[in-house]
């Protein structure tokens, strides 16, 4: 069955959040735009959740991704059956199930599920990960070379004072990897409102011709006609204003025209000069079904992060309701009301027994509650943050093991990424990003001429980030070195299968290097090796004294 036609049957009922709903536009050439469109339904929920795990903190706790069959809302926090509440309570609420505008503590007293929700401290692993990654390649330069326009535009991107190397590593390489995609839109700044126009001179005088980047989530992309070669012929872009209002901004070749809420033309049409929409989608992976949708590298970790976050909340809940044993006893002790009647001095007397003459007590037992349960989510959650780190290519360093026999789980701070399949994940990062920054900077020459870049200019900007990464520690490199040398130094008897061995040893101890490097090493060893091992090195005696004879054992010495 194809899942075409269900998800147009779901169009009409998209919605969502008040200004989210995409309203009827009639575009100036007759057009009508009544849907988004359908890559971006299938995905845009997806978007919001992964932007989330990313952010953490009050806005995983408190994201809504719909509504269940109930009628609560869909969160990272699952709801278990017994934790939905009765509609008669007066502070039910459809949307939130406590007042609105309230503490998430409000119920946490009285109902377990914002209980765990309020007390649940909300893992960052994504983000533990991206900065770990990002950390890595941005810890070295990444070299950028050009004619004068565009370096000058590399140290203020946006007309904010914003440098390149600082949007790439702290705005658009995070969101690309946490989203797998990115559309970024370069453009020249807007006319000033109280002033005229009239030549070149005053637009370089206003800062007209200056061009600013900016970027747009995929979430707020929500329909588009794409041309044989995946570039946008029109798109229609969502806008949030400071006022929380929503503007609806068409693209397309010639235009661009606003749109209010309702779907009414805000303003005239305006022109452009590009002859293109000045809008690039960057992409980290591609989805194979998909024909404009990214593939996120870190979903598999998001998933893992709502797993560990929702047994840590179970974990809370038992430690929270288990804290105090039941106390259980004769039935006569207990009063109506509940309460157990203390004597003086908190001293609670026992009650005889008599049966046949004999007198006996019964004493009051403690009611221990199993902790087999807790502790099987406990060994769950080791397991699943070493998920987390395989996936990441991280690794721990030698240390203690825990009182439960676990490996002391660390932050991906302290980890360390594996020698070499690390290196290799950073390198294609590292290539991907770089591959994205030169898309950018085509578009910057592209809206620099008007639609008419300048080839030479296009051609002479470089843009190169590091692909070697220093993944050993001090110890390691020192340990390496020795080893090394030691083997340099006995080599030469088999110089053929010594120099293929150390030739991979190299590439693998010095991943990410040039092969313009590898080769020189190679000759390097070759050379070494053809000289055979060395001679052995015979200790002389101290000047002034004379070596002695081999003692034969003829002679008793003194």
């Amino acid at each position: 069955m194809s899942i075409i036609p269900y998800a147009a049957a779901a169009m009409p009922m998209f919605g969502g959040p008040a200004g989210s709903e995409v309203p009827q536009i009639e575009l100036p050439d007759g057009r009508q735009i009544e849907r988004p469109h359908l890559e971006w339904y299938m995905h845009q929920l997806r978007w919001r959740w992964l932007l989330d795990s990313w952010e953490g903190g009050e806005a995983y706790r408190t994201a809504v991704y719909g509504f269940d069959t109930r009628h609560m809302p869909i969160r990272n926090l699952i709801r278990h059956k017994r934790e939905y509440p009765a509609t008669s309570e007066q502070s039910y609420s459809m949307q939130s199930g406590r007042p609105p505008g309230s503490d998430p503590a409000t119920q946490a007293t009285d109902d377990d599920y914002e209980l765990r929700r309020a007390r649940t401290p909300v893992p960052g692993f994504v983000a533990e990960v991206v900065e770990t990654h990002l950390s890595k390649i941005f810890k070295r330069e990444v070299s950028r070379e050009g004619p004068a326009a565009i370096e000058e535009w590399w140290e203020d991107i946006d007309g904010k004072g914003t440098m390149m190397d600082q949007w790439m590593s702290e705005v658009v390489a995070p969101l690309l990897l946490v989203l797998g995609q990115l559309d970024i839109i370069l453009d020249h700044p807007p006319r000033p409102d109280r002033e005229e126009i009239r030549s070149r001179a005053d637009e370089r005088r206003f800062g007209l011709d200056r061009v600013v980047a900016s970027y747009i989530l995929p979430e707020n992309m929500v329909w588009w006609n794409l041309d044989s070669r995946g570039r946008y012929e029109d798109c229609l872009v969502k806008e949030v204003r400071d006022d929380m209002g929503v503007i609806w901004r068409y693209w397309c070749r010639d235009f661009y025209a606003s749109y209010d809420a309702h779907g009414e033309m805000v303003g005239d049409v305006t022109d452009h000069p590009y002859g293109a929409v000045p809008i690039v989608r960057l992409f980290d992976r591609r989805r194979p079904r998909c024909r404009h949708i990214g593939l996120p590298r870190y979903e598999g970790i998001a998933e893992i992060q709502r797993e560990y976050y929702n047994r840590d909340s179970e974990l809370i809940l038992s430690d929270t309701t288990q804290a105090h044993p039941l106390l259980q006893g004769p039935e006569d002790y207990v009063q109506p009301d509940g309460t157990i009647p203390i004597g003086p001095n908190w001293l609670l007397p026992k009650k005889k027994n008599t049966s046949g003459g004999a007198a006996s007590y019964e004493g009051f037992d403690v009611v221990v509650f199993p902790k087999e349960g807790a502790d099987s989510i406990r060994t769950n959650k080791h397991d699943l943050r070493e998920a987390v780190d395989r996936a990441a290519a991280l690794t721990k360093p030698a240390g203690s093991m825990g009182t439960d026999a676990n490996s002391v789980a660390q932050s991906g701070i302290s980890k360390r990424l594996d020698t070499s399949t690390g290196n290799d994940l950073l390198s294609k990062i590292a290539q991907m990003l770089g591959r994205n920054e030169k898309y950018i900077a085509d578009l910057f020459w592209f809206v620099l001429g008007n639609g008419k870049p300048d080839e030479a200019g296009m051609e002479a900007t470089n843009v190169q980030y590091p692909m070697e990464f220093d993944l050993l520690s001090a110890d390691e490199l020192a340990d390496l070195t020795g080893k090394y040398q030691l083997i340099i130094n006995s080599g030469g008897r088999s110089p053929v299968v010594e120099q293929a061995l150390i030739d991979r040893l190299l590439k693998q101890a010095l991943a990410g290097l040039d092969d313009d490097q590898y080769k020189a090493m190679s000759a390097e060893v070759e050379e070494v090796l053809a000289e055979g091992p060395p001679e052995p090195v015979v200790a002389m005696p101290p000047e002034g004294q004379q070596q002695q004879p081999p003692d034969d054992g003829d002679e008793a010495q003194p």
